[in-house]
C-alpha cells in the first residue's frame, strides 16, 4: 500500500455559488465537475447516510470539484439544513484552517480581500522552525466563516534531530 497524499479537502458551505465564485476570484480555482447542482436532484442524505454519515434527513443540493493551482483539490458542498458554522478558530474541534503556500502574500492577501474575504492582522514572521528571512504568515476569513491561512516560505525550515521527512510544499506553476 502506498499513500500518496491528500487528494481533496470537502467544505461544506451556506451558498455553493458564491463560494465557487469566490474560490475562483480569489484563488484562480477552476470547476472540474459538478455532481449536482440547484437544477437537478439533490443527493439524498438516506442514500448517503451509510456512505459518509450525511443525516438521513438532508441532501446535498449542490456539489462541485475544484482544481486549486498545484495542490489538493477542494469539494465544495452544499447541504439543504446544514450543521453548525464553524467558528473559524483554531481552537475548534474538526478541521481548524487549511493554508496556501504562495510566493508574494500581499497579492494573495489582497486578490483575497478583492474577492470578499477579511484579513486578520498581518503579514507576520513565521516562528519556530518556520522562522527563517522572508518566511511569513497571514490568516483571513471567507465570506462564510472558514479561517484560511496564506505562508510564504523563502528559507528554509528546520526540523527536529532525526527526522528524514522533509515538509511537502506545492511545486511552481512550471510544475504542473
Amino acid at each position: 500500500m502506498t499513500i500518496r497524499g491528500i487528494e481533496h479537502i470537502g467544505i461544506t458551505v451556506p451558498d455553493h455559488e458564491e463560494a465557487v465564485a469566490f474560490f475562483a476570484e480569489a484563488f484562480g480555482a477552476e470547476v472540474l465537475f459538478s455532481l449536482t447542482d440547484k437544477t437537478k436532484a439533490p443527493l439524498k442524505g438516506a442514500d448517503l447516510a451509510a456512505k459518509n454519515g450525511l443525516n438521513a434527513q438532508t441532501a446535498i443540493v449542490a456539489v462541485s470539484m475544484l482544481r486549486l493551482a498545484n495542490g489538493a483539490n477542494i469539494e465544495i458542498f452544499e447541504i439543504d439544513r446544514p450543521g453548525m458554522p464553524g467558528g473559524g478558530n483554531i481552537a475548534d474541534i474538526g478541521i481548524s484552517h487549511f493554508s496556501i503556500n504562495v510566493d508574494d502574500i500581499e497579492a494573495a492577501a489582497k486578490r483575497f480581500a478583492e474577492a470578499g474575504g477579511t484579513l486578520l492582522e498581518g503579514p507576520y514572521g513565521l516562528t519556530g522552525q518556520e522562522e527563517g528571512p522572508g518566511n511569513l504568515g497571514r490568516f483571513g476569513l471567507t465570506p462564510w466563516g472558514l479561517l484560511i491561512e496564506f505562508e510564504r516560505f523563502s528559507s528554509p525550515m528546520t526540523y527536529d534531530p532525526g527526522t528524514a521527512a522533509e515538509r511537502w510544499l506545492p511545486g511552481s506553476d512550471k510544475d504542473k
